[in-house]
């Protein structure tokens, strides 16, 4: 079979992007145009100034701050840490209890029981009073 003899393509259809003859403009392919090299520069940060990655910016829609997201985690860990202090502390308050109860005397265990509980209140105020004065030097 000769190439006379082959049948062509269907009307419309091309066999390769070799057989079309039209200009490239005017074809129809999903090829991005091209843009010819300049010795332009179209750069407009200063000289020694880092320039940022597509996408690397912490402005972006639906993205947090870097600061912002810190400040985030920071939070849920101090949370994190409150809530385990206040488990061990209510179990070393239930402890000293149990304590005071098995090595002393009933006659001494509610004297030891209260200054016990004397002692953790006066923390506790100590404690408020250092954060409110904190709060307030803030504002």
């Amino acid at each position: 079979m000769t190439d006379d003899e082959r049948p062509g393509p269907a009307e419309g259809e091309r066999t390769t992007e070799f057989d079309d003859d039209r200009p490239a403009t005017d074809r129809d392919d999903d090829r991005p145009a091209t843009q010819p090299m300049t010795d332009t520069d179209d750069d407009t940060t200063e000289p020694g100034e880092p320039i940022a990655a597509a996408g690397s910016s912490d402005e972006g829609i639906g993205r947090l701050p870097t600061e912002r997201l810190r400040g985030i985690l920071d939070r849920v860990g101090l949370a994190a840490l409150v809530l385990l202090a206040l488990i061990a502390g209510w179990g070393f308050y239930s402890q000293t209890g149990v304590a005071i109860r098995t090595w002393l005397d009933s006659a001494y265990q509610p004297i030891a029981l209260a200054a016990f509980n004397l002692a953790i209140v006066l923390i506790a105020l100590a404690g408020v009073a250092h954060q409110l004065s904190r709060i307030r030097a803030n504002e």
